[in-house]
């Protein structure tokens, strides 16, 4: 009796663990997201290195080593209530690490969201941070040279609230036909996104977005990055 008490007991605690590796091991069911802003920001640096994979072999394939700062006025909030308020001005700095034979590489970074607090006087000193925000994700340069576009993909994590989720994007290079500056159409490549500039309708291949003149510094057409974050 002593024996088959015992046993019973031993069965009854494996059947209790089993349950709990399930919880634990089994994956959980995919949590439904919802977008909750659109941003636009325009790269107004960009610092590039190119690295050889050993020092000692510069014909391995080499590493895109890139620090940019981007700036934006264009901040849309559309779904429940988060760190994005709209009108909000944004800034960023991040960092990547692209593979030339790939295509890819990790990108990383903060998102700052500022608050004009005297907006009768336009001066970057009246700008107060009332949000930040780290990224991480993939950066795709494989489409970069062919359609004028790099894509990004990620998740993101507030710094002050309990936010995160996951974000995807475009890059939009700009340019040049017949001596005027254009983007891909992100309507075309981001839905909820629209040109700035006139469009022009080139037939089969497209329509695609003259460079704003707001969208030039110093007489250069800036790389646009569109982003819809989710949560």
């Amino acid at each position: 009796m002593f024996s088959e008490h015992w046993r019973s007991r031993l069965f009854s605690v494996w059947l209790a663990l089993v349950a709990v590796l399930m919880v634990l091991v089994l994956p959980l069911p995919a949590r439904a997201e919802t977008p909750v802003a659109r941003v636009t920001l325009y790269e107004v640096n960009e610092a590039l290195r190119l690295k050889a994979v050993r020092h000692d072999d510069t014909s391995e394939l080499k590493r895109r080593l890139a620090q940019a700062s981007l700036l934006g006025t264009d901040v849309v909030a559309v779904g429940p209530k988060s760190v994005f308020v709209t009108g909000a001005f944004v800034k960023a700095d991040a960092s990547s690490a692209v593979d030339l034979g790939t295509g890819h590489g990790p990108v990383k970074g903060t998102i700052q969201l500022l608050t004009d607090i005297d907006p009768n006087r336009n001066s970057l000193d009246t700008l107060l941070v009332t949000g930040e925000i780290d990224i991480r994700g993939d950066l795709d340069l494989t489409t970069a040279s062919v359609t004028a576009t790099a894509p990004i993909t990620g998740t993101w994590r507030g710094e002050y609230r309990r936010e995160r989720g996951s974000y995807r994007g475009v890059f939009l290079i700009p340019f040049n036909m017949d001596g005027t500056y254009y983007y891909q159409n992100p309507a075309d490549v981001l839905p909820g996104f629209a040109c700035k500039g006139l469009v022009d309708d080139f037939g089969p291949y497209g329509k695609f977005c003259r460079v704003d003149s707001t969208e030039f510094v110093l007489g250069i057409p800036l790389t646009k990055a569109l982003l819809l974050f989710s949560k």
